[in-house]
């Protein structure tokens, strides 16, 4: 998946602390904790668009609708 790049930077920055908890049983689980904090910390590095523009990044936007 290709998010925005300051997003991905972001992300995996986030994702390198220590103290986010990691479970095998969900993996994914560390992702949404590392995105949530972002959406409600740094919205400003997901780059969404209003619809129809074509610098919106489509997983930017998924993402965020996700943890809507």
């Amino acid at each position: 998946m290709s998010y925005s790049p300051r997003l991905e930077t972001a992300l995996k920055f986030i994702l390198q602390d220590p103290s986010i908890p990691t479970s095998a049983e969900r993996p994914t689980s560390p992702f949404i904790i590392a995105a949530r904090f972002l959406k409600n910390n740094a919205p400003h590095l997901f780059e969404i668009r209003e619809m129809g523009f074509e610098s919106e990044n489509p997983m930017d936007r998924w993402l965020w609708d996700l943890l809507a």
